[in-house]
């Protein structure tokens, strides 16, 4: 394969806003039924089995730096630090101090937590490089928030959340849609919409983790997002040309983005021979990185997993692997290990 070629689809990548998600921990304080934990085993999958085991924290801070000064030279424009619960862990601040000023626009660096730590830890993190703090609120009462989380302190992440939108420059609601807070949907989207805040409302993704439960859990957005039409909410569609497809309802000082199977996803050239193509619902739209310094360009398929540390230890060898590697997923070529069998690196 051509290696222009490659590097013309991770320019796609870069240019429709591809992001990497980089989780510091696979542990957390919450354990939502629904979680995936960034293709890791979810905690609560842990507790259950004693047979599992979190991902080990392989990865240095030293080796998460090289990562994202790597792809900070590379272009990538959304940079998540994600978890587990990413306020867990002792990296998170050394890694965020080697970020130098920037103007979001050229990228953004994006906190996603949980909230229930925020409050203790946001005048640590008030100084340091983050454009935006993307907030999980899955229930607006401590007893939806039990049933969702098994945890019991929804006012303190709602008052996380308040503090968060006053001292950080972009502050996003993250909900997902479900049985058990479906009675208070309308309830956390008027939050949102009364401190001036986007929200993203998003749909059950299949996972190995909630097959049992799948069918009989994932709602559909469609019937809210007539709902907030009636309520005065224009709406629109976003074709980002990678990954899912999104119904945004706007108001006059937030938008309420909703995830709809219905509008579909996009799928890159490894997607269109994948046997599990049938259970995707998100499509290609990130690259996530585990705290063993693994990435992954696919929530279902774990042998697609590449070891990014070995490309983590020389300043240049990040740049001259990523590009043709995202390149081959995107357009179904072989993996990296052609690559390096031609001597490219």
């Amino acid at each position: 394969m051509n290696h222009a070629e490659l590097l013309k689809e991770f320019d796609f990548f870069k240019v429709r806003d591809g992001r990497f998600r980089i989780s510091l921990t696979s542990t957390c304080n919450a354990r939502c039924w629904f979680c995936h934990n960034e293709g890791a085993v979810p905690p609560i999958e842990v507790e259950n089995n004693k047979e599992l085991q979190h991902k080990k924290h392989i990865c240095s801070a030293e080796e998460y730096i090289m990562l994202v000064k790597g792809l900070i030279r590379l272009g990538i424009s959304r940079l998540y630090f994600t978890g587990g619960e990413p306020l867990i862990s002792p990296k998170l601040e050394p890694i965020l101090a080697t970020i130098p000023p920037h103007d979001p626009e050229s990228f953004k660096v994006i906190l996603a937590t949980n909230g229930v730590l925020l409050n203790k830890k946001i005048h640590e993190l008030k100084n340091k490089p983050i454009d935006k703090v993307k907030i999980s609120l899955h229930a607006f009462s401590d007893e939806s928030m039990w049933n969702v989380e098994r945890l019991s302190c929804i006012e303190e992440v709602k008052e996380s959340i308040r503090t968060a939108r006053s001292i950080f420059p972009e502050v996003e609601i993250n909900t997902l849609l479900m049985p058990e807070n479906q009675h208070e949907i309308l309830d956390i989207i008027q939050f949102a919409r009364e401190l001036k805040i986007d929200i993203e409302i998003l749909e059950l993704v299949w996972t190995d983790y909630n097959r049992p439960t799948y069918t009989d859990k994932r709602l559909s957005t469609n019937d809210l997002a007539s709902e907030l039409v009636l309520l005065g909410g224009n709406e629109k569609l976003s074709t980002p040309g990678i990954g899912v497809n999104l119904k945004i309802i706007e108001f006059e000082n937030s938008s309420v983005k909703l995830m709809d199977n219905s509008l579909g996803s996009s799928y890159v050239g490894t997607c269109q021979t994948c046997s599990l193509r049938s259970a995707c619902i998100e499509g290609f739209w990130s690259i996530r990185v585990d705290p063993e310094g693994y990435a992954q360009p696919c929530l279902l398929r774990t042998d697609l997993r590449v070891d990014l540390k070995p490309h983590l230890q020389k300043e240049g060898d990040l740049e001259s692997f990523i590009p043709l590697w995202i390149g081959a997923f995107m357009k179904g070529e072989p993996m990296p290990d052609i690559f390096l069998e031609e001597g490219v690196f």
